[in-house]
């Protein structure tokens, strides 16, 4: 189609709209007039002198949760016939794609995915999809959880002539390796080097992360180095995936430099890179070293959440050294630790309780075991197996038939093999005594 034919096609688009029904946002004139105030302040500036009135309309709706399908596919076509840029249509099939479900629109990145196919079937040349445009199909499909779709864009982008790059990339990798793909996911690393793409920081984290989640650990290591070699810097993402990997697989020390180099580096570790360090550490039985990091990250105003203290609450009761630490403090700081995320307004979780329950009972303080309990039973988390497990173990050690009984009369897995080992070993300990 030439340029005459295709005016002549946009003229009669425009006028048949005008004449089947009024302009959407001309209907919600009061809404525009709102919203381009905030497009004005949200939008970058050298799209905001474009920015036609159907585009104030549907960002405001967006945002509010009230823009239904029909309404959207109307004031997205409105903004296809009235703007000369790509920009404007792109911010509108981005932060679609980003939008949390709502009753108006159940699916964003789906919704998404057709306008696009809107855009690329009417827009006028000046507004056909670009790069960036072809980016955020490319992000749909993989929020879709569908990136060989995603990876089937490449061929369009060659077509076009928009070749492909680092985005792309980056983009179809990462949701590769959330789905699960890690052999494509990393096969494609490789592949995006071998056409002369060079992977940024985000294709790096990405990468590494899938790989540490995928226990490669010797490869997300490797590339971890790799990086660095490069020129390219890793950030708290990078730090945060690789030291958690390390932690996984055991490899404590090279986790351990790892945390005290992100710091000589100048980069903070948050809340994540400290409650992955602590865990590390209370697992490889480094109890001195994971309660000296819970103490500096409240120090540096880090506040913990309520992985960080199940984890250093859970290495404190089953620390082989409790007995010293007791008569460092030690068991009176587990203890103060444990009301202090009740609180901080953190509720424990069924972990952190049993962890905690377990250690009562070794202790013979059986009756604040059975205070954790119901209150498990009255505002949560809800018991699990262990958690009745570690109960009856403590009242049968104790030799407490009566309250035996009685869990195995409340326990919802009444005449399992928990309870009947629990009453074995009480009927044991009877007939010794």
């Amino acid at each position: 189609m030439n340029r005459a034919n295709f005016s002549l096609r946009l003229v009669q688009t425009t006028t048949t709209a005008a004449m089947s029904r009024r302009r959407l946002s001309s209907i919600f004139a009061s809404s525009s007039s709102s919203a381009s105030s905030t497009a004005s302040t949200s939008a970058p500036a050298n799209l905001v002198c474009a920015l036609p009135p159907a585009y104030a309309v549907f960002k405001e709706r967006l945002l509010s949760g009230t823009l239904g399908p029909d309404d959207a596919r109307h004031l997205f076509d409105e903004v296809l016939l009235d703007c000369d840029l790509a920009k404007a249509p792109n911010q509108l099939l981005s932060a679609l794609a980003r939008t949390p479900p709502s009753v108006a629109s159940s699916d964003g990145p789906a919704f998404a995915i057709e306008l696009f196919k809107r855009m690329d079937r009417c827009a006028s040349p000046q507004v056909a999809p670009n790069g960036y445009t072809y980016s955020i199909l490319i992000d749909c499909y993989r929020r879709a959880h569908h990136p060989d779709l995603g990876l089937a864009i490449f061929g369009r982008l060659l077509k076009t002539g928009l070749g492909l790059n680092v985005v792309a990339y980056s983009t179809v990798i990462d949701g590769f390796f959330k789905e699960g793909e890690v052999d494509k996911a990393y096969d494609l690393f490789h592949q995006m080097k071998k056409q002369g793409i060079s992977p940024d920081v985000v294709t790096y984290n990405s990468t590494i992360d899938g790989l540490c989640k995928s226990k490669a650990m010797d490869k997300a290591y490797e590339l971890f180095r790799e990086m660095k070699k490069q020129g390219i810097s890793p950030n708290v993402v990078t730090y945060n995936s690789t030291i958690d990997g390390l932690c996984k697989s055991k490899a404590m020390d090279k986790a351990y430099d790892l945390f005290r180099e992100m710091k000589k580096q100048g980069i903070s570790p948050n809340v994540v890179t400290y409650t992955s360090t602590i865990d590390g550490l209370c697992k490889s039985k480094a109890m001195d070293k994971a309660y000296d990091l819970f103490r500096e990250m409240k120090k540096q105003g880090i506040t913990p959440d309520v992985v960080t203290y199940t984890s250093t609450i859970d290495g404190l009761c089953k620390s082989k050294e409790m007995d010293r630490l007791r008569s460092l403090g030690m068991w009176k700081e587990s203890v103060r630790m444990f009301k202090d995320m009740s609180n901080c307004g953190l509720t424990p979780c069924v972990i952190s309780c049993n962890s905690f329950m377990h250690a009562l009972c070794k202790r013979g303080r059986i009756q604040e075991a059975k205070d954790i309990f119901d209150s498990m039973v009255k505002n949560g988390p809800k018991p699990d197996v262990n958690c009745y497990s570690v109960l009856l173990h403590g009242y049968a050690t104790q030799g407490c038939f009566a309250d035996v009984e009685w869990v195995g009369w409340v326990m919802p897995w009444r005449n399992s093999t928990i309870w009947l080992m629990s009453v074995y070993r009480l009927t044991a300990l009877f007939t010794v005594a």
